[in-house]
């Protein structure tokens, strides 16, 4: 038997999410990098958006320095 799929737009899926708790989103993402129905961008793709930011923004060598620390213990 077929499962049923439901087809939201991206204000119903939003309004979904928002009724997880922190914990419970979490584990929905894990579950979507285990199926790798979610790739993340490869670095170059970041690094080059990051760099576009900061001089777009005009921010100094500290605040990017605290910007990339910060990443790091995301991981």
């Amino acid at each position: 038997m077929n499962n049923p799929s439901i087809q939201l737009n991206s204000n119903q899926l939003l309004e979904a999410l928002t009724q997880f708790p922190p914990e419970g989103l979490k584990k929905l993402i894990d579950q979507l990098f285990k199926k790798k129905l979610y790739a993340p961008l490869p670095l170059e793709e970041i690094t080059r958006k990051a760099s576009r930011t900061v001089k777009r923004e005009k921010l100094g060598p500290e605040t990017a320095a605290e910007a990339i620390l910060w990443a790091r213990s995301q991981k």
